[in-house]
């Protein structure tokens, strides 16, 4: 175990010392490492599943809150400020399977919401729970 930890501080470092490498790539190095890179869900977003509400950035980040926390999920990161967090543990799936929960302010009071995942089965699952858990608390009706 300490030489790993040897191995991955000797990586970072060198990394950090190679003027081809910015400060950004190091510290996604790192994170890749340690294991909490969205990368990968950030390159998936182009296949993502969307909808956009009619509501501001900050209703639409604390109401999917509330529909994590109620659908059990765990809410592995979250960037509130950056508009993302990552759930894991949905049911039916691999417990470690990591779903990208993204908000986007489209314009003054709409917000569009992108889900991703490298699992198709996780994408769809947390989509269809948070989209319908957010058109019951906004008081819309069921698509």
């Amino acid at each position: 175990m300490r030489f790993l930890l040897i191995i991955i501080f000797v990586a970072c470092c060198s990394s950090c010392a190679t003027w081809d490498h910015s400060v950004d790539n190091t510290k996604e190095f790192c994170k890749s490492v340690w294991g909490s890179s969205t990368k990968a869900l950030e390159q998936a977003r182009d296949r993502a599943i969307t909808k956009t509400y009619d509501k501001p950035y900050w209703d639409c980040v604390k109401g999917a809150l509330r529909v994590v926390n109620s659908q059990g999920w765990i809410i592995f990161k979250k960037q509130e400020s950056q508009g993302y967090m990552v759930v894991m543990g949905i049911t039916g799936c691999v417990n470690t399977t990591e779903v990208g929960i993204f908000f986007v302010k489209s314009s003054e009071g709409q917000t569009r919401i992108e889900i991703s995942s490298l699992s198709t089965n996780a994408k769809r699952k947390v989509a269809k729970g948070l989209f319908h858990g957010l058109d019951a608390l906004f008081g819309l009706p069921a698509s």
